[in-house]
């Protein structure tokens, strides 16, 4: 952080504010105030605009550092807690904001200025991140003003430009050039990481089980914003409540959030566009994503007034109400196909996800913590993260923290002279200098010992190492890949993980989906484990039976991808013909699975529905119409189930 970085103390203690202050005067910071109120702080934040702030949690005044840390997150103000309080439920009230550091009171002169460098971490690699993200749309959108295509093309590619700014799962783009002229709608589902289907009438009758006319009549009982707009949590609920578009949207494709961007086209008659992006997560859009589409209004509109200047005829015949059908849908792929995310499969929208953060912080040096559960393929993101970075040409070094002895750690990460300890015989280069100019990754980072904690964390800030025995340290140039399956931030609250190194590590967290929560998925990772371990253990084993893949949907996973791939290989070796018939599934997890005294989470109608459903398949061999299917089993006709398939996310290949 450099000497014109301006700092906002917020502290109602005044020896502990100007303690504070001279601290960061004396290694050259500049203060520009010192606030002891929320109210205060606004004030002042208003009148200097500071860089970064200090924030105590607990203020005079009605409202605590958490209410203003709310209010800096708007204004795009960074900030790190200082506060004597770290208990488990402060910390993750605290997180809630993401802030660039908590210091714990009473703290070092130290503390604080490591803190003050991760922050720096946090606003490089902020700025950094979105300029570059913004840059890029900028030079696509320039180029399509210019590239022949119809007027579906065009918006299609400004659509996955915008991916890497707002991250959508669903967009509508509405536009009518004239007060006269009849509404135009287009829409693009994501199905896969650069993959979009266009979402036409005859995909949305089939999916939502309705008439032309009842279709145009939630489209006009659609309301359109004017202005930028986000609808997230109650507020999202509260428009979905009544029959439009949007609840709709909300109720066969499980969109939670909703971003309206509209673009006010200089044109007679009051002409209007907009983009309506939609995500599955209710926290998809944020506050940062309604400042960046203030900042895109300009661009998009200029764009797509050239557009429509340069093929006025393309545009205005594109359409009229509802979509027209799709006549050829664009070709899908499998994940582990794609450049840089070899040997990750899937295409679920969790998993895009993720592919969404990995290439946003692949191009930086910002240190990433991954977490999830075991099974889940933490490794396989690091290798990501590291292929697609400019140190690929570098090594990429892995530790298994949990794996090393408590007193050889320090040998294995730092390396030691020879005769540095008994049984040091000859030299040995640590791991940290073995990956320079490359990537380490620490897997287990939470099994890792408090005293190893302390090193790890210099390393970090001095971007050096000592070797045990050595005489002078050694610079290394490397970017840290961190895992853990465990919750770091409760490690944090009961003393176990220093708080100091997870804001080093936290960077840039990214956090894996366990299977159960990635059910399209799972067909398409039987189906490459069964392809592997048939070669891999000699055997022409050619598929997995209808009723063998359903109970695969049914089961809960608690061993995730990792233990589906061993079920598979165990049922390669026991299969006797060419097709898997049964998987035998684990007795003792599927008798967790069912309800015990009442203290089972309760699930919701369509949870249980949809596992209705795949049970009835997976005992009728997935057959649904004729005698013994699964409609007569059900007792509904074949057209409601197959219509209540489509509603629940029950794909052909499921049963």
């Amino acid at each position: 952080m450099n000497a014109k970085t301006k700092i906002l103390i917020v502290e109602d203690q005044f020896v502990e504010a100007n303690h504070l202050r001279l601290m960061l005067r004396n290694a050259g910071y500049p203060v520009t105030a010192i606030a002891r109120s929320v109210e205060d702080a606004r004030e002042k934040i208003s009148a200097e605009r500071p860089h970064l702030v200090l924030l105590d949690i607990f203020l005079q005044g009605d409202k605590t550092g958490i209410d203003l840390a709310r209010y800096l997150r708007e204004e795009n103000i960074g900030f790190i807690y200082i506060s004597a309080n770290s208990n488990e439920s402060t910390l993750n009230a605290a997180k809630a904001t993401r802030p660039f550091g908590f210091i714990v009171k009473p703290f070092r002169e130290n503390d604080l200025l490591v803190s003050l460098q991760i922050a720096q971490q946090h606003l490089e690699y902020g700025l950094e991140s979105s300029m570059r993200k913004e840059r890029d749309f900028h030079k696509q959108l320039n180029s399509l003003v210019i590239e022949p295509g119809t007027w579906n093309e065009r918006l299609l590619k400004i659509s996955r430009a915008l991916q890497p700014l707002l991250p959508f799962d669903y967009v509508v783009a509405i536009y009518k050039m004239q007060e006269a002229d009849p509404q135009k709608v287009l829409s693009f589902l994501r199905i896969g990481f650069n993959e979009y289907q266009e979402i036409g009438l005859e995909e949305m009758q089939n999916i939502s089980r309705l008439k032309v006319h009842e279709l145009k009549e939630l489209q006009e009982n659609t309301p359109i914003d004017q202005v930028i707009t986000l609808y997230a949590g109650k507020a999202f609920e509260d428009l979905t409540r009544f029959p439009s578009m949007k609840s709709l949207m909300s109720k066969c494709f499980g969109m939670q959030a909703n971003l309206i961007l509209p673009i006010p086209l200089d044109m007679p008659g009051h002409a209007n566009f907009y983009f309506s992006f939609f995500s599955r997560h209710p926290d998809g859009f944020t506050d940062e994503h309604v400042g960046l589409c203030e900042r895109l209004q300009q661009p998009l509109l200029f764009a797509i007034e050239n557009i429509r200047a340069k093929d006025q005829k393309a545009f205005l015949v594109a359409g009229a109400g509802l979509p027209k059908p799709l006549t050829s849908a664009p070709a899908t792929i499998a994940s582990s196909e794609l450049p840089g995310f070899e040997g990750i499969i899937g295409r679920s929208p969790q998993l895009l996800n993720v592919f969404d953060h990995i290439m946003q912080v692949a191009p930086s040096d910002s240190s990433v913590l991954i977490t999830g559960e075991s099974g889940t393929g933490k490794e396989r993101i690091a290798d990501c993260i590291h292929r697609l970075s400019p140190r690929k040409q570098g090594p990429l070094v892995k530790i298994n923290c949990a794996a090393l002895p408590i007193n050889l750690i320090e040998s294995e990460l730092f390396g030691h002279e020879k005769g540095a300890f008994t049984g040091a015989m000859d030299k040995r280069i640590g791991k940290f200098e073995l990956a320079h100019q490359g990537t380490i990754f620490l897997d287990e980072i939470g099994e890792m010992p408090l005293e190893t904690q302390v090193k790890l964390l210099r390393v970090l800030q001095e971007k050096e190492i000592e070797r045990i025995g050595g005489k002078a340290p050694i610079k290394v140039n490397v970017r840290i890949i961190a895992a853990t399956n465990r919750n770091l931030e409760k490690e944090v609250a009961e003393g176990r993980f220093r708080l100091d190194l997870y804001y080093r590590l936290n960077v840039f967290p990214i956090q894996l989906p366990p299977l159960r929560e990635r059910k399209d998925d799972i067909v398409l990772l039987a189906q490459h484990f069964l392809r592997y371990c048939s070669v891999k253990n000699g055997r022409v084993i050619t598929g997995i039976s209808d009723a063998a893949l359903a109970s695969l949907q049914a089961y809960s996973w608690p061993g995730n991808i990792r233990e589906l791939e061993n079920l598979i290989e165990r049922s390669v070796l026991l299969t006797k013909g060419p097709t898997i018939e049964n998987i035998p599934l684990p007795v003792t997890h599927q008798q967790a699975a069912a309800p015990h005294n009442g203290d089972r989470p309760i699930k919701t109608i369509e949870e249980n529905e949809r596992e209705h459903i795949l049970a009835a398949l997976a005992q009728c061999g997935g057959r649904i119409r004729g005698k013994g299917g699964a409609a007569e089993i059900l007792g509904v006709p074949p057209t409601t189930l197959a219509s209540k398939m489509i509603k629940l996310g029950i794909k052909r290949y499921h049963h």
